[in-house]
C-alpha cells in the first residue's frame, strides 16, 4: 500500500482529469487490466537509495501511455481539488456478452414453456407412454413402414388387443419381432414367457420356433389369453404354446424341480415388476449357457431416473438394472426400444 509521501509523485505524474474514456473503452476488460498492470509496475519501480543512513524515498519516473493513464487520481490524493465527475453506467459489458446472455434467457424460457405444454418431452411424466417414441409420432410410423414384417394373424391380434383399455400393456410389435429374430438366430426350441396378456408375443415366438418347439407361457389371468387362443389356433401354432395359469414363480419352480434347469434357450419377462428379480434368478437357472433372457420395461417411461418412494414397481426395476450391470454371470445390452428392454446373455 502506498504511503502519502509516496503517493505525491504519482499525483503530479497523473494530474486530475475531467474527461473519461468512451463507452467502448470502458467496456474493454483489457483496458482495465492493462491499467492495473501499469500501476503495479509503477509501484514495483519505487526504490530507496542504496547505502548510507535513512533518507527521503526516491522513485523512478516513468510516464504511462495516454490510453492507460488512470482516469482519476489515487484515493490518497486530496479530494478537495476534485471536480464533479460525469455519471458512468453502473455496469458496462461487451455487446457480445449482452447478446449471448439474452439468447440464453430466451432459450431457457422457451424450454420451460415447451416442457409445460408438452410434458411427454420430459422423462418422468405423470402420463407414461408404452414407447419412448410416441406411437402417434411420424418417426414411429417410419420405423414400422421400414422394418416391420408382421404375420397377418399377428396383426389381427394386435389390433384386437388395442381395442381394450389395457391393450397398451402389450409388447410393442417391433420388439416382438426382435425377440422372434433372436429365437431364430440361436435356433431356440424351448422358450419361457412370464406375462402373456392376450398372447401376441407368445404367438410371435411360436411362429419363429420349429414345429417341435415349445413356449411355456406363464400368467395368472386366463381371461386375457382367451382373446388370443383362437388366433393361436388359426395360425397353426397352438400346439407349441403351453399356457399355465398360476403364479409364474410356481411354474418356474416346477420346471426346476422337474430337472429342466439349463434346458431352455430363451426367456421373456414382462409381468409384475415387483417380482422381476425373482423371475430373473429362476430363469437364469433354467436357461442354458449361451441362452438369452429379455427383460421388458426396464426404463419405466424414464421414472427409473428418480423412483418415487411409493413406486415399488419402479424401485424394483431400478434395483435390478443396477444388479445386472454388475452381474458377472452374464453379458447385457440395454436397448431403448418400446419402454426399454435389456437383453441378458448367459455366460
Amino acid at each position: 500500500m502506498l504511503t502519502e509521501s509516496r503517493a505525491q509523485p504519482l499525483l503530479h505524474r497523473y494530474p486530475i482529469r475531467h474527461t473519461f474514456p468512451s463507452r467502448e473503452d470502458a467496456a474493454s476488460l483489457n483496458l482495465s487490466l492493462s491499467r492495473r498492470t501499469w500501476h503495479e509496475r509503477e509501484t514495483e519501480t519505487t526504490v530507496r537509495p542504496g547505502g548510507g543512513g535513512p533518507g527521503p524515498p526516491r522513485t523512478t519516473r516513468r510516464t504511462a501511455p495516454p490510453h492507460l493513464a488512470p482516469p482519476w487520481p489515487h484515493r490518497t490524493a486530496p479530494l478537495a481539488v476534485a471536480s464533479p465527475r460525469p455519471e458512468m453506467p453502473l455496469f458496462s459489458v461487451p455487446k457480445e456478452v449482452a447478446v449471448g446472455t439474452a439468447m440464453l434467457g430466451v432459450a431457457f424460457a422457451t424450454g420451460l414453456l415447451a416442457g409445460k405444454r408438452y410434458p411427454s418431452l420430459l422423462f418422468g411424466t405423470s402420463k407414461p407412454h408404452k414407447s419412448i417414441i410416441g406411437k402417434s409420432s411420424p418417426l414411429w410410423q417410419y420405423i414400422l413402414d421400414h422394418s416391420l414384417r408382421e404375420h397377418p394373424i399377428l396383426k389381427k391380434l394386435r389390433l384386437l388387443t388395442a381395442e381394450y383399455p389395457w391393450g397398451k400393456m402389450m409388447v410393442s410389435c417391433d420388439q416382438a419381432q426382435l425377440m422372434a429374430n433372436l429365437i431364430k438366430l440361436i435356433k431356440a426350441k424351448k422358450v419361457i414367457e412370464v406375462g402373456v396378456l392376450t398372447g401376441y408375443n407368445a404367438l410371435s415366438m411360436a411362429l419363429a420356433l420349429p414345429d417341435n418347439g415349445r413356449v411355456i407361457a406363464c400368467d395368472i389371468n386366463e381371461d386375457y389369453a382367451k382373446i388370443g387362443k383362437p388366433l393361436w389356433k388359426e395360425a397353426g401354432v397352438d400346439h407349441k404354446i403351453d399356457l399355465r395359469i398360476k403364479p409364474a414363480t410356481q411354474t418356474l419352480d416346477e420346471l426346476l424341480a422337474g430337472g429342466e434347469a439349463e434346458t431352455f434357450d430363451f426367456a421373456f419377462i414382462d409381468a409384475d415388476k415387483e417380482s422381476y428379480n425373482e423371475y430373473y434368478e429362476k430363469c437364469l437357472r433354467l436357461i442354458k449357457k449361451g441362452g438369452i433372457i429379455a427383460i421388458d420395461n426396464v426404463l419405466r417411461c424414464g421414472m427409473v431416473l428418480k423412483p418415487r418412494k411409493d413406486d415399488l414397481a419402479t424401485q424394483s426395476i431400478h434395483h435390478l438394472n443396477e444388479k445386472l450391470v454388475r452381474d458377472a454371470r452374464v453379458n447385457i445390452s440395454m436397448i431403448p426400444m418400446g419402454d426399454g428392454v435389456t437383453l441378458v446373455f448367459k455366460l
